[in-house]
């Protein structure tokens, strides 16, 4: 389905959009926020008006950004797509529709813990033993880390798991790597290139125990509640 087509079926059906951009929740530390809004008028194939946002701060912080995410189910399947030339005019957004669509397997939502009260992961590893490492970003059945060590595990392993929750939580889990970002050489030699400054990245899947579930759940549900009190402003 072409882009256009799937904003005229949302636009149809009054269907909500979830939009994710930076926000800045501590002095250098960006973290991604979320907010939801409709589709209000297509213009030709070209452009798209976007209105009803909310949180009601919503629009002070897309009024800030180059670009966000757009995340929408349709039909059974949830898609991804980049918003670029945003023009901010009142209550609403104007911005490009875009060129193509792409599908997202994630079922869970997923939330980056504050510099604050970080969630830790430990890993016992063949090569440096027992491992710390901070965690980029967690959901109930995820989490995922960037580390300067290659970290090389087969199959299913255990992982112990750390919650700034009810005075420090620690549960243990059994979790198998889904995702890895490595450098290479040539990116290891840039050293003045920031985006290369985390080194590399992995993404778990967890498989925790029905009441560590619950925990990760909690922990989850918490800090998605703080996020969104942050972009409202609320502290």
């Amino acid at each position: 389905m072409q882009p256009v087509e799937a904003f005229q079926y949302l636009l149809d059906h009054n269907l909500p959009i979830v939009l994710s951009f930076p926000l800045e929740e501590e002095k250098g530390h960006v973290i991604t926020g979320k907010g939801v809004c409709h589709i209000e008028k297509i213009h030709g194939s070209s452009r798209v008006t976007m209105g009803g946002f909310h949180p009601t701060r919503l629009l002070y912080h897309l009024g800030n950004c180059h670009s966000f995410l757009a995340t929408f189910e349709m039909k059974g399947e949830t898609y991804i797509c980049a918003m670029e030339g945003l023009n901010v005019t009142g209550l609403s957004i104007v911005a490009d529709i875009p060129t193509s669509l792409r599908t997202s397997m994630r079922k869970f939502l997923r939330v980056e813990p504050s510099l604050k009260s970080p969630v830790m992961l430990y890993i016992n590893t063949p090569e440096y033993g027992t491992v710390s490492f901070t965690g980029q970003d967690v959901s109930e059945h995820g989490m995922g880390f960037f580390t300067k060590l290659t970290v090389d595990i087969a199959g299913t392993f255990i992982c112990g798991i750390r919650l700034p929750a009810d005075n420090e939580t620690f549960l243990l889990s059994k979790a198998t790597f889904v995702y890895k970002k490595e450098l290479t050489e040539k990116e290891k030699a840039v050293k003045k290139q920031s985006i290369f400054d985390k080194g590399n990245f992995y993404g778990l899947e967890l498989f925790p125990h029905v009441e560590d579930e619950k925990k990760i759940r909690l922990y989850v549900m918490k800090r998605d509640i703080e996020i969104r009190r942050k972009i409202q402003g609320e502290f």
